[in-house]
C-alpha cells in the first residue's frame, strides 16, 4: 500500500489515501473523501468499525494473502505495554511498520503507564449512547446528523483510545493527532483493539446494547458514510451493516465468545433517561482555573454539607437513571503535553494513589486535531466522568463525609524499560518536557 501511494497519492487502495480518510494536516493539500473521522459522538465507534474493514480487506487484497486478517494490541495485558516489537525493530525505512514520528523512548520499549490502559470505567456504564444531559456513556452523545467536534465522546473514546494516542505520538508525533494518526502503522492494531473491547463490553450483558430507534438514535443506524473497497471503487456503509462482525464483515476476535451468544440489539433505547425528580440538579464548581504540570495537583469542589449529603443518598439508592458526573471544563493545552493525568476523587492525605482504588476515576487524554491545537491557538477540550459507583463505595465505607469533595490530579509518563514508574524520576533531564494544561473549572453534578 505504501508503494502503491510513492506511485500515485490519488490511489485510494494506497497508504496515503487511507490515512486521509481519517485525517489530514491543515494544508496538505486534502482529497476527495479525506478527514472523515468520526470523534466525539456516537458514531465513533461505529464509523471506525467501518474504516477498519475496509481497510483490511484492500490490505488483503495487496498482500496476496487472502486469510490475512488485522492484529489488535492488547496492551491492558501487563506484558504487552510496550508498542509490538515488529513495530519498532528494525528502526529504519527498511521496516514499513516503524515510524520515527512517535514519542521519545516509545521505539525504544518504553511502557505505557497502567492506568492509561485501563477500560474500567468504561465498563461499568450500561448505556451506549447519552442524550443531551446526561453526558457519560459508553459510546458517546447521540446525534442527529454527524459532524466533527459536535457532541461528548464515550468513555472507551476517551479512555484508553484518546489517552493511547496521546502517549504513543508524544508532543508532535502522528498518533498524538487526528488529522496524522492513521499514517502511524501502530494506529490499525490500536483501533483493531478498541473494536473488540466494544465487543467485549457487549459480551457482559445488564442492558449493554447498540442504540435504539429513537429520534435521537435512529441516525446510528442510518446514515451513511463513505469509503473504498479493494477495487478502488467508493463504498456506502451504515450501522445496519457492522453490528455482526462476523456475518456482515467477516472477521472476529479470538477471545470472542461461542456463536450462539447474543447482545440486545435495537427495539429500546439504550440512552440514558433523566429522572424527572432531579430537574433542580446537585451542583458543586471549583472556584479558580488549575495549572497541571508535573507535580500532583489538588481542588475544592466547593458545594454545600447539604448537597454533599444528598449526593451520597442519591449513590445509595443505586438509581440507574441518575448518574452522579464529575466534569472538567476548558481543558486546554498549545499541544499535545505527552503525558496523562490520573484523576482521583477524595484521595484522602498521605494515600498514594492507585489507579486500582476506589478514589480513581479515570485519565485526561489529549486527543485532538492539530488544527484545534498548535496551529491554531490552544486547544480547549471537556471531559467528564461518572463516579456514581465511586461515591457509593465512599459511602458504603464511611468515607463520604459532608464536605466539599476534593479532586487531584497526578501525570504519568511513559515508563522507561527498566521499569521506573515515571520517566521524570530518572536522571535529571526530562525526556518529556510538560506542557502547560488549564482546567477552567471542576463541576460535580447529578445528571
Amino acid at each position: 500500500m505504501q508503494r502503491r501511494s510513492r506511485v500515485d497519492r490519488r490511489d485510494p487502495t494506497g497508504w496515503v489515501y487511507q490515512a486521509g480518510i481519517h485525517g489530514w494536516p491543515d494544508g496538505g493539500n486534502p482529497l476527495p473523501g479525506w478527514n472523515a473521522c468520526q470523534h466525539s459522538s456516537f458514531f465513533f465507534l461505529s464509523w471506525h468499525r467501518m474504516y477498519l474493514s475496509r481497510f483490511e480487506r484492500i490490505l488483503r487484497s495487496a498482500s496476496g494473502d487472502p486469510g490475512f486478517a488485522l492484529p489488535y494490541w492488547n496492551y491492558s495485558a501487563a506484558g504487552n505495554r510496550a508498542i509490538p516489537a515488529a513495530f519498532r525493530k528494525p528502526g529504519d525505512a527498511s521496516n514499513p511498520l516503524y515510524a520515527e514520528e512517535r514519542a521519545a523512548g516509545i521505539n525504544q520499549g518504553a511502557l505505557l503507564p497502567p492506568s492509561a490502559v485501563t477500560f474500567s470505567s468504561a465498563f461499568r456504564l450500561t448505556n451506549f449512547s447519552a442524550r443531551p444531559g446526561t453526558r457519560v456513556s459508553f459510546g458517546g452523545e447521540a446525534l442527529r446528523q454527524p459532524g466533527p467536534g459536535r457532541g461528548r465522546a464515550g468513555e472507551l473514546e476517551r479512555q484508553p483510545h484518546n489517552v493511547v494516542h496521546g502517549m504513543v505520538g508524544g508532543q508532535d508525533g502522528w498518533m498524538s493527532y487526528t488529522d496524522t494518526a492513521a499514517q502511524d502503522p501502530i494506529f490499525w492494531p490500536h483501533h483493531a483493539n478498541i473494536d473488540r473491547l466494544w465487543k467485549r463490553w457487549l459480551d457482559q450483558g445488564g442492558g449493554r446494547g447498540y442504540p435504539g430507534r429513537s429520534a435521537d438514535e435512529e441516525a446510528w443506524w442510518r446514515l451513511s458514510f463513505d469509503f473504498v473497497d479493494e477495487n478502488g471503487s467508493l463504498v456506502r456503509m451504515t450501522g445496519e451493516e457492522i453490528t455482526d462482525t462476523v456475518l456482515q464483515l467477516g472477521y472476529r476476535y479470538d477471545d470472542d465468545p461461542p456463536p450462539l451468544a447474543t447482545v440486545r440489539l435495537a427495539g429500546e433505547s439504550s440512552a440514558a433517561a433523566r429522572s424527572p425528580e432531579l430537574a433542580a440538579a446537585v451542583r458543586g464548581t471549583s472556584r479558580a482555573p488549575i495549572a497541571l504540570g508535573a507535580e500532583p495537583v489538588s481542588v475544592l469542589v466547593e458545594m454545600s454539607p447539604e448537597d454533599v449529603a444528598v449526593l451520597r443518598t442519591l449513590a445509595t439508592k443505586e438509581l440507574v437513571e441518575t448518574q452522579i458526573v464529575l466534569s472538567l471544563e476548558g481543558i486546554a493545552f498549545e499541544r499535545n503535553p505527552g503525558v496523562t493525568y490520573e484523576v482521583y476523587l477524595n484521595l484522602p492525605e498521605g494515600t498514594p494513589p492507585d489507579y486500582q482504588s476506589h478514589f480513581y476515576v479515570g485519565n485526561l487524554g489529549f486527543f485532538v486535531a492539530r488544527g484545534h491545537g498548535n496551529l491554531h491557538g490552544p486547544a480547549t477540550v471537556d471531559q467528564a466522568f461518572d463516579v456514581t459507583a465511586h461515591v457509593r463505595t465512599m459511602a458504603e465505607r464511611g468515607e463520604w463525609a459532608d464536605v466539599s469533595p476534593k479532586v487531584s490530579f497526578i501525570m504519568r509518563e511513559l515508563i522507561p524499560p527498566g521499569g521506573a514508574e515515571n520517566m521524570s524520576a530518572v536522571a535529571a533531564g526530562r525526556s518529556t518536557p510538560v506542557v502547560r494544561v488549564t482546567i477552567r473549572r471542576v463541576v460535580i453534578a447529578t445528571a
